[in-house]
């Protein structure tokens, strides 16, 4: 892969420059392995991009979202990366609820949970 510097002129362009990147490398994933895992970045940044992901017609049966940035919050808390994926792309999309992989937060302690997760990466990656 080539690295280079973009600049853009603003924002807009900026979302529209990222989601040409995603959905490319999606397309690519799925041609080379049959499905795409993607983990997804938190706060308000990527908002914007996953508005526009969220009207893309794709084989969303072959696309599996991960977390890369949580708070250990509930799913339903304003400061949840969760809750802001899944109003700005994810409930929109029919995707199957198995392809979506949060962070889990419900046993209330983050060692716990933490190991959940682990094992459900690991399951994932077999």
């Amino acid at each position: 892969m080539t690295k280079f510097l973009e600049i853009l002129d603003d924002k807009p362009e900026l979302v529209k420059r990222a989601l040409k990147i995603v959905l490319s490398r999606m397309e690519e994933a799925i041609a080379k392995r049959g499905r795409c895992t993607i983990a997804l970045a938190g706060g308000s940044t990527p908002k914007p991009l996953y508005e526009k992901l969220s009207k893309q017609n794709l084989p969303w049966e072959k696309i599996h979202v991960f977390w890369g940035d949580e708070r250990y919050v509930a799913p339903d808390h304003p400061d949840s990366n969760e809750k802001m994926a899944r109003e700005a792309w994810l409930n929109h999309i029919d995707i199957p609820s198995a392809n979506i992989h949060p962070m889990p937060t419900f046993a209330n302690d983050p060692a716990t949970d933490a190991a959940t997760h682990n094992q459900e990466l690991t399951d994932f990656s077999k």
